[in-house]
């Protein structure tokens, strides 16, 4: 990556200039020879004291008169040597329009404090002429060598203008001067200037392609504009070039441009009830949480669908966070968030993976001897996995998925807490945690592992048409009585007593919800407490089967 000057502006303002600065399609380009170009140095190492530049219309290659910018909307400079960025978004000072009505004679641009705020203190641009004046310390990139070429963008609104000069320069004295006359228009604009990174992801400019095709991180197909180009709560720069603490992402398998989730499972051995056993997740259980979540309708920006999962169960090379942990009974006498469970997560979680991997202990059991099959954040980083001596693979697989869920924004109702409804066909659902969804509208589990797609019709419990069942094409006897009916009346979840203020135990209508569609990444950023409003916490009352 390229060295940056202290001056490199990277304000939000550049947003506006950044779209387009690199989406030659919304801009006019200018190539624009110049009749002189200063920069003036000083100090010991040199900085940039001084940069000017004069471009006259009729000299130097230049048409008679230059476009005029119809307002300044977006305006920016950008001055590059050698790696050096100097960026001015033209925000700290003042426009103003010339003549009557304004801006019909050009524009002047004034920022009487610079470089407070911005290098740049004087910019004209007229018909007849362009005048930049940027000045203070480090207002000018210093050159890592003699005879680097100078490039010089100027933009208002949808024009900008582009010169360049090249030695041999009429005079330079190293680490002092460098002065430059009639200089001929470049053969283009750049179409872009390393060092500018307008999303503040770590990824210069120049270097997110914006094609959805990455082929390194010199051409990384992300967007210049979007931190998080495919929307997975991790930005592309960590992705492409690890974060800045250290943790090796792109070695891990991660993607600026596919949809990645990273958990860590940390488990308890233990002889509790069933003889000596381990929580460690098999590789069994495993693949079946990466194929649902490969499985995913969720696209992508590099035209595929599916999300990449990746484990960390202490298998190895980078994957060495996961690990036995040596508690002495086994259970956790408290849930997520206690002070057992986050003394457990601050000795055994690496704390630069906070904010990239989602953190998972299993124990035997939790809250000492419940029969829930475990705990989770909404939305948030961190779950439980308690499955005491039904630690099946598939049991296991489940119970990964639907904890994973809540991290993700889902609740046992998709949108609601609302349980049990059958046309919800989501293992969020205890109906289908453990059975699975129902994929041939019977309504019974048919042992897919899945959230819900969103298709299955209402149900209305005061006057149920059994004759649609769930999906609107085969029937169900709802109320067992060996006749397909319409108009009858039957609360479909009585069985949801925990959340009967809800939806349980009266009669309403059920909804399906699209749990693929809505599910939230931003539970990454929760830090452990860290977040403004502390993450909910959901129990899962629903004992495994054994």
């Amino acid at each position: 990556m390229h060295s940056h000057g202290p001056t490199l502006v990277r304000l939000t303002e550049v947003l506006v200039a950044l779209a387009l600065f690199c989406a030659a399609a919304k801009a006019t380009d200018h190539p624009v020879g110049h009749d002189l170009s200063l920069a003036k140095y000083g100090s010991v190492p040199a900085v940039g004291k001084l940069y000017k530049i004069l471009i006259k219309a009729g000299k130097n290659g230049n048409p008679a008169t230059f476009p005029l910018p119809a307002d300044h909307a977006g305006g920016w400079v950008v001055v590059q040597r050698d790696g050096g960025v100097l960026g001015d978004p033209l925000t700290a000072g003042t426009w103003f329009g010339l003549g009557k009505p304004a801006g019909i004679k050009g524009w002047k641009y004034r920022n009487r404090f610079a470089p407070q705020g911005g290098a740049v203190s004087s910019l004209i641009i007229r018909a007849n002429m362009i005048k930049l004046v940027a000045k203070g310390t480090g207002s000018m990139p210093t050159p890592a060598a003699p005879d680097g070429v100078i490039t010089t963008v100027i933009a208002a609104g949808a024009e900008r203008y582009c010169a360049e000069a090249a030695a041999p320069f009429f005079r330079e004295v190293d680490g002092a001067l460098i002065e430059a006359k009639n200089q001929l228009p470049p053969a283009a604009c750049s179409p872009c200037i390393p060092g500018v990174d307008s999303d503040g992801d770590r990824l210069d400019n120049c270097y997110e392609s914006n094609t959805g095709v990455y082929v390194s991180p010199l051409d990384t197909g992300t967007d210049p504009l979007n931190p998080d180009t495919d929307g997975d709560g991790i930005q592309d720069g960590d992705e492409v070039l690890g974060s800045v603490a250290g943790l090796d992402l792109p070695g891990m398998g991660v993607s600026p441009l596919h949809k990645d989730i990273l958990v860590e499972y940390d488990w308890f051995d233990d002889s509790n009830e069933c003889g000596p056993h381990s929580h460690r997740p098999t590789d069994a259980a495993l693949a079946t949480v990466t194929a649902t979540f490969a499985a995913a309708p969720v696209t992508n920006p590099d035209g595929t669908t599916g999300i990449h999962f990746i484990h960390d169960r202490g298998q190895g090379g980078l994957f060495a966070g996961g690990n036995l942990i040596a508690d002495a009974d086994g259970v956790l006498s408290s849930g997520v968030n206690s002070g057992e469970f986050n003394a457990y997560k601050a000795a055994n979680f690496a704390a630069n993976r906070n904010g990239y991997f989602h953190y998972t202990i299993l124990p035997h059991r939790y809250n000492t001897n419940s029969d829930s099959s475990g705990q989770a954040e909404l939305s948030g980083d961190d779950l439980i996995v308690s499955l005491y001596c039904a630690y099946s693979s598939s049991n296991v697989a489940r119970t990964i998925v639907h904890e994973l869920g809540h991290n993700l924004g889902l609740r046992h109702g998709g949108f609601e807490n609302c349980n049990y409804k059958p046309n919800y066909n989501s293992v969020m659902n205890y109906l289908y945690q453990f059975p699975g969804i129902d994929s041939d509208c019977d309504p019974y589990g048919n042992g897919v592992v899945d959230y819900s797609i969103g298709s299955r019709i209402d149900l209305d419990e005061t006057s149920l048409d059994e004759n649609l069942g769930t999906c609107g094409t085969s029937p169900v006897d709802w109320n067992g009585n060996s006749s397909i009916e319409s108009g009858v009346a039957l609360d479909l979840n009585a069985a949801d007593d925990l959340e009967s203020l809800n939806c349980g135990g009266t009669l309403t209508t059920l909804k399906d919800y699209d749990d693929w569609a809505h599910i939230r990444f931003s539970g990454l950023s929760d830090f452990d407490g860290m977040a403004a409003i502390p993450a909910e916490v959901i129990d899962c009352t629903n004992p495994a089967p054994h």
